[in-house]
């Protein structure tokens, strides 16, 4: 299955605040001083959360970019100085064969404007 899951990490209240305008609740969340699955204590207070899941790439990214219209419909940006994202990605399965996600430069435009960064694996 592929997958679409954001992560936002930052100071604690600004976390606060974007995590109550987003559509959906996060994942999992922790806080700073929490340790990490590799042992490693971590510096800042986070949440995952799921956005998009399906077995074709395409319907993926159509999916990614309601998920990321709705976020930004309620105002929601992460460009704040308190408050990083990342739309990470990771594709291991496809309908058509080999995995290809064709980002359009107005997707591209909103996870700029909405202070987003992209990660994608396959």
């Amino acid at each position: 299955m592929n997958i679409a899951t954001l992560k936002v990490h930052g100071d604690i209240d600004g976390l606060a605040d974007v995590r109550d305008g987003l559509p959906t609740e996060p994942d999992s969340i922790w806080d700073k001083g929490d340790v990490r699955p590799d042992g490693r204590i971590r510096i800042d207070s986070g949440f995952y959360v799921g956005v998009a899941t399906d077995k074709n790439p395409d319907v993926l990214l159509k999916k990614i970019r309601t998920y990321l219209g709705e976020c930004r419909a309620r105002g929601i940006h992460f460009e704040r100085v308190d408050v990083d994202a990342e739309l990470r990605i990771a594709i291991t399965d496809t309908e058509t064969g080999a995995p290809t996600l064709d980002f359009s430069l107005t997707d591209l435009k909103m996870l700029i404007e909405m202070g987003i960064s992209l990660s994608i694996c396959s």
